[in-house]
């Protein structure tokens, strides 16, 4: 009898332990940013790039605060460097199994806070896939521009973020 309920002790433990593994999708983080150059570390002069062309993209988020939604968001943001938080990738451990044994490491995206920060994410997203549709290897003289609209009696926010930039080759 001691043996019986011993085993199934055990057995309870291993199905415990195996069933605490977190499942988070992985992110292929070459898709989500473009390698910015610090300016402030190595400073670009004319002759040290060539220019592609103008890049931008566009996003639009709204909120309702009567029902907590987010709509339009892409869950697509994109990082220009050190130009912002928004969409950076950090990697992270986790353990799972018994006593912690299996550790995995994955790249995990900042998810934004706000509508604002989504759009602005979304638009950033879309304008890297520009520069990286003309093989660039940086953006700089990147402008943002966010409106916000509000319908009081819909309870309901917009954003719409717009960013541009000169799409660059390192020469």
């Amino acid at each position: 009898m001691k043996t019986v309920l011993f085993g199934c002790m055990g057995a309870a433990l291993v199905f415990l332990f195996g069933s605490c593994v977190t499942a988070t999708p992985s992110v292929d983080s070459s898709t989500m940013n473009i390698a910015n150059p610090d300016i402030s570390i190595a400073p670009l002069t004319p002759e040290d790039y060539t220019v592609l062309g103008t890049v931008s993209g566009s996003g639009k988020v709204s909120f309702n605060s009567g029902t907590g939604e987010y709509t339009g968001d892409t869950l697509k943001y994109g990082s220009l460097g050190g130009l912002g938080s928004i969409g950076h990738i950090n990697t992270v451990t986790t353990s799972s199994g018994p006593f912690g044994l299996f550790q995995s490491t994955q790249n995990v995206v900042n998810t934004p806070s706000n509508s604002r920060e989504m759009a602005i994410g979304n638009a950033t997203y879309a304008l890297i896939e520009q520069a990286k549709a003309l093989n660039a290897d940086a953006v700089i003289f990147v402008t943002t521009a966010v409106e916000s609209t509000g319908d009081a009696s819909a309870k309901t926010t917009t954003t719409t973020a717009t960013v541009k930039g000169t799409a660059i080759k390192l020469k």
